[in-house]
């Protein structure tokens, strides 16, 4: 018998994972209370086959020290923190949920990218300390009239230019790690990064965070970009350096940003972005619904038990 150890998550129960595996014959257990070091994970898991895994840290100190472990599954699309390299090197299988919460996170984007443009926080802000019109964000472009950057060109950013197309926006796209053809069926424009900096009037973010991704944003960015340029995350916060994401808010040389994401999570109380007045920020709940938290979990047990019965899973990372 196969045993599936939980390290950590943010479920209710645990009672879709049980159904699955149990049915299957392996046996799962959560560890109580979840597991926050690398040094807990070697404590807690000496007797897993597979690991499901939410934020723990699987480092190469974990694989090496838990030889059983063959799978680590990841609840969710990211796995940064988890040590690819490592799990390469050992023969370790690693998987993700790639498409859990498409919809969600595209909507999401969508959602801020159009608040943005029509300068929905700006005139907020301002109705709620007494103020009126338009004038003070005049003149913005229709959206007929912009064109959305596309940073990665993954599941979830195809799906946002799916949608985005709708509302009359040219779309181009950056990620180099995407064949042409696939833009090419999207009908969407593939340039390179410095091209869609400087020739979008929206960005949006949309691609994992690595050591090559962290900061790929930052204030050269920045200057690239037109003044009165907006942007969203949807991605991972330290995708953009957040420091230089404030001072571009503050110089003007952005005219709003869409937040769910941020360097630190929670972000501190006297980060200057939760008082600014042309930012939308929403708690890291870009892929939150009903539905996608169910899938979250269904998904991650059924890769763990296809692994179990010498299947591979749907998604495969490593």
């Amino acid at each position: 018998m196969g045993k599936v150890v939980i390290t950590d998550h943010g479920f209710p129960s645990i009672d879709p994972e049980r159904s699955i595996l149990e049915e299957a014959g392996f046996e799962v257990r959560e560890v109580k209370p979840d597991c926050k070091t690398a040094e807990d994970v070697i404590r807690e898991c000496k007797d897993a086959d597979v690991l499901l895994v939410q934020w723990a840290p699987i480092t190469r100190e974990v694989f090496e020290s838990l030889p059983n472990v063959k799978c680590v599954v990841r609840y969710g699309i990211g796995v940064n923190n988890i040590d690819l390299k490592a799990a390469k090197d050992l023969g370790v299988m690693v998987a993700n949920v790639p498409d859990y919460c498409l919809e969600e996170v595209s909507n999401h984007a969508i959602t801020m990218v159009m608040a943005l443009a029509r300068r929905m926080p700006h005139d907020h802000y301002q109705l709620t300390h007494g103020g009126w019109g338009i004038g003070p964000f005049f003149p913005f472009p229709g959206t007929s009239e912009m064109t959305l950057g596309l940073v990665g060109f993954g599941n979830i950013a195809r799906t946002v230019a799916k949608k985005a197309a709708v509302f009359g926006f040219d779309i181009v796209a950056y990620d180099p790690f995407i064949d042409d053809s696939v833009f090419a069926s999207a009908g969407v424009k593939k340039v390179d990064l410095d091209t869609l900096l400087s020739t979008s009037d929206a960005i949006s973010v949309h691609c994992p965070l690595t050591e090559s991704t962290t900061h790929l944003i930052n204030k050269s960015s920045f200057d690239k970009m037109k003044t009165g340029a907006i942007i969203v995350n949807t991605s991972r916060g330290p995708v953009i350096n957040e420091a230089d994401l404030i001072a571009a808010l503050q110089s003007g040389k952005l005219a709003g940003a869409g937040i769910d994401v941020y360097e630190t999570e929670p972000p501190a109380v006297d980060n200057p972005l939760r008082s600014m007045t042309n930012v939308l920020l929403t708690s890291h709940a870009a892929s939150a619904s009903a539905n996608a938290e169910i899938m979250l979990q269904i998904k991650p047990a059924e890769a763990a038990r296809d692994f179990l019965l010498g299947k591979r899973p749907r998604s495969v990372v490593v």
